[in-house]
């Protein structure tokens, strides 16, 4: 009897001490590495929960900041040499006009004219082109209410003047997604035609489908991979993302295509390169050929041709190959709106701050831009993570540097879009941290005063990539989308547009009116209570 007591006894105390260390255990936090994680023993799961979770702090950073380092001071400058001491010459700047003389004429009047007053500012009512106020994910201008660079640039639509717009973003917009269906919308209503920006030569040429490019002869580089290019084409970027090293003969042949509405009404065509070396270009508009010598030089150069309508273009190096960095080359209306697509695939917008300052604001100089669209942020989406601070910071790093290398241009990040992945189930599920990156990135527009675009919640109104998938407007992915979901985003950003412009046209409107001068006192009051609520939604 005695041993069975001591037995029991035994066997209680080792109970008693395995209990006691798994409750000891149970308060052990779980440990945490970059690839897994060990979690807590919690014998009280049924009972209690430590609300464990993995520390934001402990996931690897959103983006690599070293990689992408650029000295501001330093492009201040180089932009300054620009503006200073290299503007467009004789040598740098080449002419072909093979237009009428009464065409040449009527283009000359046309840039000649000075700004319209505001009493001239056109005067269609844009709010018939609009779906009702609540239906529109509207522009958010963090800039000055009345002149910042986005009120002015509404105030150039109104006037008439011609626009150049140039959209840089990601594989979310290449090939003319989206970017061909708003260029073509925004021509329809403010007028020009033409599908903007085109590059000598890349391996994703031959998907866009409002340009056929076809070339030869010709070595792409693509910015991103930076480390396998050469000198001195490294040094050579435009934010356009490719150059192309030439070899003797190397040709490229532009045709415009029907494919959007406008986009093969041009009558102006340019061409962007660096020729090192005294080179020979030669050069087949509409099947007429001519042949132009350019002198070597360090230099952005530009030919500049011009013709009632021009379909096609053939651009042939016939000698000075060496050292020959071919940009890219643009089509567009004179006098109308122009929007080039300068998206970089795998870019989350870092990859501009690799291009070259004095090429971008040589380029600039050529042909200024009015309106920067920076759409970013797909390629650092995940699931796990809520806080992008260190991306925003990057952004507003992105969005000084194009105010340099651009200045005058208005502003707008658009925010990312919306994006689907599968859950542990593996059905696809709305992203949510896809609204955290689009705080943070109009967190970032406000701290610079720039204007801010929320993508992802004019998908959302649309059902979602979800219903983009379904209605065959977005890819099986769940991330990318094509041409049908371009078509709907460009119309929401479009009433967007549309909207400020609308909005402007009523202040100009109430400007004009307290300009009266038989206007009376209470009656100038109630109107400018009237301006201050219409500012506040700017």
């Amino acid at each position: 009897m005695a041993k069975q007591t001591s037995g029991t006894f035994r066997t209680f105390a080792l109970a008693a001490t395995v209990l006691a260390m798994m409750m000891a255990i149970s308060f052990i936090p779980p440990l945490y590495a970059e690839d897994f994680t060990l979690r807590r023993t919690n014998i009280f799961s049924e009972l209690y929960s430590f609300g464990d979770s993995k520390p934001e702090r402990l996931l690897p950073p959103e983006v690599d900041v070293d990689d992408f380092d650029v000295d501001m001071d330093d492009v201040a400058e180089q932009v300054a040499v620009v503006q200073e001491q290299i503007a467009p010459t004789a040598e740098t700047s080449i002419s072909w006009n093979m237009m009428s003389e009464d065409m040449t004429a009527y283009v000359a009047d046309t840039l000649a004219r000075e700004p319209a007053e505001a009493a001239a500012f056109d005067e269609r009512d844009f709010l018939a082109l609009l779906p009702g106020e609540e239906q529109i994910v509207k522009v958010e201008d963090f800039g000055d209410s009345l002149t910042s660079p986005l009120q002015l640039l509404y105030d150039k639509l109104l006037s008439g003047k011609a626009v150049h717009i140039g959209f840089m973003g990601d594989s979310f917009t290449e090939n003319d997604i989206l970017t061909a269906d708003l260029r073509s919308m925004l021509q329809e209503l403010f007028g020009g035609g033409g599908v903007g920006y085109a590059p000598f030569a890349s391996p994703h040429a031959s998907y866009r489908r409002t340009v056929k490019t076809t070339s030869s002869g010709w070595k792409p580089y693509h910015i991103i991979l930076d480390s396998r290019i050469p000198e001195p084409y490294s040094g050579d970027f435009f934010v356009s993302g490719w150059v192309a090293r030439a070899s003797e003969g190397a040709s490229t042949l532009w045709q415009l295509t029907d494919a959007v509405a406008h986009s093969s009404e041009c009558d102006v065509a340019r061409l962007y390169f660096i020729a090192r070396h005294d080179a020979e270009l030669q050069l087949t508009l509409e099947e007429q050929d001519s042949t132009f010598t350019v002198v070597g030089g360090e230099q952005v150069r530009q030919v500049v041709m011009r013709k009632e309508r021009i379909a096609s273009l053939r651009a042939r190096v016939l000698s000075g190959a060496e050292g020959f960095t071919a940009i890219g080359a643009e089509f567009y209306s004179e006098g109308g709106l122009s929007l080039d697509n300068l998206s970089i695939r795998s870019n989350n917008g870092q990859a501009l701050l690799r291009s070259n300052p004095s090429v971008n604001a040589q380029i600039n100089q050529m042909h200024p831009y009015d309106l920067i669209i920076l759409q970013y942020g797909l390629n650092i989406l995940t699931a796990e993570r809520k806080n992008y601070s260190l991306y925003a910071e990057q952004v507003v790093k992105i969005v000084r540097y194009v105010e340099q290398c651009f200045p005058g241009a208005a502003i707008i990040i658009m925010g990312v879009s919306d994006r689907s992945a599968k859950d542990e189930n593996g059905n696809f599920v709305p992203m949510e941290s896809a609204r955290n990156l689009a705080w943070w990135q109009r967190e970032a527009a406000d701290s610079c005063g720039v204007a801010f675009w929320n993508t992802h919640e004019a998908m959302r109104r649309k059902g979602g990539m979800d219903a983009f998938v379904e209605k065959g407007w977005a890819g099986k992915d769940y991330t990318h989308i094509g041409y049908g979901g371009g078509r709907q985003v460009a119309r929401s950003m479009f009433h967007a547009l549309v909207w400020g412009v609308h909005t402007r046209q009523q202040h100009l409107r109430h400007e004009a009116f307290l300009r009266q001068p038989v206007l009376a006192d209470s009656v100038k009051d109630s109107v400018n209570s009237v301006i201050l609520r219409n500012d506040r939604d700017f």
